[in-house]
């Protein structure tokens, strides 16, 4: 390839895929329609390539531009980590930084780390995403996150990120207190139960029925199936809904007020916490920075687990 495409060449078509055609995008970016068209037929001619075709609902990328679609994100990511990154080195009080993390866990540590984080970069733009692996991998693998903390499968291929292990959480079934099953001793007990549980095609969640129902669900068990956790909360508050859940979140004061541990004799899997990011990608100041202190915070919950 004799050239390699331009920024607005980039820019122009990640506006038409994201808009649904030339004419918003021309909108978005305060250019014309015939500039738009002008800026994606050079990179076309660029990649020697057809990217996308008019169809009957609109714009429709074709397989060379679903392919060069997912590199051109991570391109244009890349550039604006890097630009960030040179801010932050410049100014280190500014950042932006975009990561995510499993459910619950973050009512745990993240509290505390933001106020370390803001003393020393008060300016920051910090983007938290609530989620499962499963969910916020494919954004990791293409740079919309920096770094992901959470469960990792061993179902789900993780070789082009590192994997750094942080903590380990045992899991139970978490009531309101006063819920007429508190007092539970089996599983079988619960097979008529409401249960709120995460979607989850791998992982950690996605085994969870088999556990909880070894001999059968009961005529009146419901499952509904969800990754919201103030939904799950209002749930298990208001509707009387059971949850499999960290049982560190019952350390916390407000939630040990409202929740409970049913004791059940089964034992669920533990679920061991990682740190997931790229292997071929540099971190910026900032996402170092706040990955040592989610480090130290962990190992501060595993001290006080040990004591």
């Amino acid at each position: 390839m004799p050239y390699l495409p331009k920024i607005n060449h980039l820019k122009a078509f990640e506006a038409i895929i994201l808009h649904g055609s030339i004419r918003a995008a021309a909108k978005a970016l305060n250019q014309t329609q015939p500039g738009i068209t002008r800026t994606l037929r050079e990179l076309e001619t660029t990649l020697d390539a057809t990217l996308m075709v008019r169809g009957t609902r609109g714009i429709v990328l074709t397989d060379a531009g679903r392919v060069f679609e997912a590199r051109m994100k991570l391109v244009l990511y890349e550039l604006e980590r890097a630009v960030d990154e040179i801010k932050q080195i410049n100014q280190s009080q500014h950042g932006t930084v975009s990561f995510g993390c499993s459910h619950l866990k973050t009512l745990r540590i993240i509290p505390s780390v933001m106020q370390r984080i803001n003393k020393t970069y008060p300016k920051a733009q910090i983007s938290l995403y609530e989620g499962q692996q499963s969910e916020l991998l494919p954004s990791l693998r293409v740079g919309r996150l920096d770094f992901f903390i959470g469960i990792i499968s061993e179902e789900i291929s993780v070789g082009e990120f590192v994997e750094e292990p942080l903590m380990t959480c045992p899991f139970g079934v978490v009531a309101r207190k006063g819920h007429p099953l508190a007092n539970c001793t089996s599983l079988a007990e619960l097979r008529n139960a409401k249960w709120y549980l995460p979607v989850a095609d791998a992982g950690y969640y996605s085994h969870l029925e088999a556990i909880l129902f070894p001999t059968g669900k009961g005529p009146e068990n419901v499952v509904f199936k969800g990754d919201s956790f103030a939904v799950g909360e209002r749930l298990v508050l208001e509707a009387d809904y059971l949850v499999i859940a960290p049982l560190a979140m019952l350390d916390i004061d407000f939630m040990s007020k409202l929740f409970c541990s049913i004791p059940v004799k089964e034992k669920f899997p533990d679920g061991q916490y990682s740190l997931l990011y790229r292997q071929d990608a540099s971190l910026t100041p900032l996402a170092k920075h706040l990955i040592n202190e989610l480090r130290i915070e962990c190992s501060k919950q595993v001290v006080q687990k040990r004591s």
